[in-house]
């Protein structure tokens, strides 16, 4: 047994997410705030022949959002609305592994007076590497809690870092 653990030390998937702000209109802002990186403890096989559990899931604001417009005296500013989508962009990722994402929560309004609205992106959703409509809103929000789940995590995977990188883009609608 002592062999066993030793050896599954080597055998730890890392998992990094990093995220890249994208904007498709001059308009609205999208800042994205925070990371998910995990590493498996190595105590996540506790006998030889059992496999990893396989899905692992970040806190439920892992990052968070604010989608804000970039002109406070703008026109639209008291009502308009956009749309976040989503993907993902692989630098050295098994494509074993599977990630999702949701969102956890509303967040806030940049002005009380007029919140908004914000729907959608509620259920795990896998990102893939193609844009996908994640969530969309009305008005300015910030903090909107972000969570994640990987799966697919196996002691048959090679034991090293795997990175990809999660883009979220905003369109003003």
């Amino acid at each position: 047994m002592t062999n066993f653990h030793n050896i599954l030390k080597w055998i730890l998937v890392g998992v990094l997410l990093s995220y890249r702000i994208a904007s498709a209109d001059a308009q609205i802002n999208i800042n994205v705030i925070g990371n998910w990186n995990y590493s498996l403890p190595p105590n996540s096989v506790v006998e030889a022949g059992l496999d990893l559990s396989g899905t692992y899931t970040s806190n439920t604001n892992a990052v968070t959002i604010d989608v804000l417009q970039s002109t406070f005296f703008a026109n639209r500013f008291l009502n308009y609305s956009w749309r976040v989508d989503v993907r993902k962009s692989d630098v050295d990722w098994n494509p074993g592994l599977i990630l999702y994402t949701r969102r956890t929560g509303t967040g806030s309004p940049f002005w009380s007076v007029l919140p908004g609205a914000i729907t959608g992106g509620t259920n795990y959703q896998q990102l893939t590497n193609t844009n996908q409509i994640f969530f969309s809103g009305n008005r300015s929000r910030l903090n909107i809690p972000i969570q994640y789940q990987l799966s697919g995590v196996s002691v048959l995977l090679e034991a090293k870092t795997y990175v990809t990188t999660v883009i979220y883009t905003v369109t003003e609608l």
